[in-house]
């Protein structure tokens, strides 16, 4: 019960945007590894300039245009979120917390296992948070990925909480001379990256490919 409440919560002042229409929603649902070249850093693409930071926030933001009408991109966005909530990894926190149909815009909450490595005999993983708010116009949809948090090792003695801001930058997800992911806090940079944009790029192929 705590927990829902603090989810509530933190959506309140998202409440206070538009004229007053947000409403719960209908529940009725209607390892990549990267490299460089031969002889470089294995893990090249992950340094420099691929974990975004707005007013000293980490968010995600992608634009995706298409020839829908405003309507038909909320539909579209509400239909692929719904589902997304119940995909395989994620977990019975995730949802759609938040719609306003009069303008257009849905948050979701979402809470799913993000996995650094498995076997027959150790599994690696951290719980990944996040938010996630569609806004839906004519002929395009803005798309923002924010709050981004971690609960690592999370059964034992309580696990560590970390916060993308303090965790994956270029100040604590690489090494002083920004050559090489940090020895910790680079795995979760990398894995981030790679789930950020899967989660951007299938978001385009639902608008655009239907």
């Amino acid at each position: 019960m705590k927990k829902i409440i603090f989810i509530i919560a933190s959506f309140l002042p998202l409440l206070a945007m538009g004229q007053g229409s947000w409403e719960r929603p209908q529940t009725t649902i209607t390892d990549t590894k990267k490299t460089a070249d031969k002889g470089g850093y294995e893990y090249a693409k992950y340094l420099g300039n691929v974990v975004p930071v707005k007013d000293g926030e980490v968010v995600w933001e992608k634009t995706i245009t298409n020839n829908k009408s405003a309507e038909e991109n909320y539909a579209a966005m509400l239909s692929y979120l719904t589902v997304m909530t119940k995909e395989e990894g994620q977990l019975k926190e995730s949802t759609v917390a938040l719609v306003n149909k009069n303008e257009h815009k849905i948050v979701c909450h979402f809470e799913e296992w993000l996995v650094f490595s498995s076997n027959f005999i150790s599994l690696d993983r951290t719980r990944l948070i996040y938010t996630l708010m569609a806004e839906c116009y004519d002929n395009k949809v803005q798309v923002q990925i924010f709050r981004i948090n971690y609960w690592y090792d999370e059964l034992r003695n309580g696990g560590q909480r970390y916060k993308a801001e303090e965790w994956i930058t270029d100040k604590w997800g690489l090494n002083k001379k920004k050559t090489k992911l940090a020895k910790i806090s680079g795995k979760f940079r990398r894995k981030t990256v790679d789930r950020m944009e899967e989660i951007l790029n299938n978001i385009t192929t639902s608008l655009i490919g239907n």
